[in-house]
């Protein structure tokens, strides 16, 4: 698998299962959202989806969504039909985990807040490769259906080899349009003489970037890490930053969710 492609993996995550992000919310804020437990029927969908995923079973997955699910940002469900089996194949055993946080009726819609966690492991005894990944989102459900969605943060890791670099990751969840911003990710180990290979990727999160992502060129590094400083573009929308470091001994790839909101 090239990078490029590990790129797309990671970039795909929770967002292939969750739905995406526009430059807007759709569903209306949730005031008089509650912590009170859901009720069985809703929560039969948000328990069903995460077996599905669980078990790799595309179709069930699949059917939890309404035919007419789209995104903002473009995610369909025949993209969704491409990509999970390229984003399951690597991992023997995967594990989805969904929280509801608060929730609120609005007419024949209930609009919940969740969180979500992903772990996954894979690979083989010599070079295992495992996954995690955490987002958090407004999700839209209707007649035992996903209707729509609003990822406003995600973050997922992969980790290759037997002693992949330990990284600390530095990056703001949000930044006005237009904002200077930094990006550190700093390898927690030291790097004595051993050679360490790192790249940066920013894109913007929309259908061609869910199958076709910027392709990503390694660089010899100097210093323990990356360090980037950035400019949020004009326009509002979410962006997938991800950075890959690699020695001899593993890689790591990590990619973050960064919403630009007007001021």
């Amino acid at each position: 698998m090239t990078m490029r492609r590990y790129l797309l993996v990671s970039v795909l995550g929770l967002a292939a299962i969750w739905g995406g992000v526009s430059g807007r919310t759709w569903a209306a804020p949730l005031e008089q959202a509650t912590s009170a437990p859901l009720p069985q029927s809703v929560q039969a969908v948000v328990n069903g989806l995460d077996a599905a995923a669980s078990q790799k079973n595309l179709d069930s997955v699949l059917a939890f969504y309404d035919p007419e699910f789209k995104t903002g940002d473009g995610l369909t469900l025949e993209i969704l039909r491409k990509q999970l089996p390229t984003f399951w194949q690597p991992y023997r055993d995967i594990r989805y985990r969904t929280t509801v946080n608060r929730w609120q009726q609005q007419g024949s819609d209930w609009v919940l807040d969740i969180s979500t966690t992903i772990e996954g492991t894979g690979g083989t005894s010599d070079r295992p490769q495992n996954i995690r990944g955490n987002l958090q989102a407004t999700q839209v459900i209707r007649n035992g259906k996903i209707i729509r969605q609003d990822i406003t943060n995600e973050k997922t890791t992969i980790t290759i080899g037997t002693t992949p670099p330990t990284v600390q990751l530095s990056l703001p969840q949000t930044v006005r349009t237009g904002e200077e911003f930094s990006l550190d990710a700093i390898v927690q180990e030291p790097i004595g003489n051993a050679i360490l290979l790192g790249a940066a990727s920013d894109q913007p999160i929309n259908a061609q970037t869910y199958a076709n992502p910027s392709p990503v060129k390694l660089e010899l590094l100097s210093a323990g890490g990356i360090f980037k400083v950035g400019r949020a573009p004009q326009e509002p929308g979410g962006r997938w930053v991800s950075v890959a470091l690699i020695r001899d001994t593993g890689m790591v790839l990590i990619t973050q969710r960064l919403r630009v909101e007007k001021p």
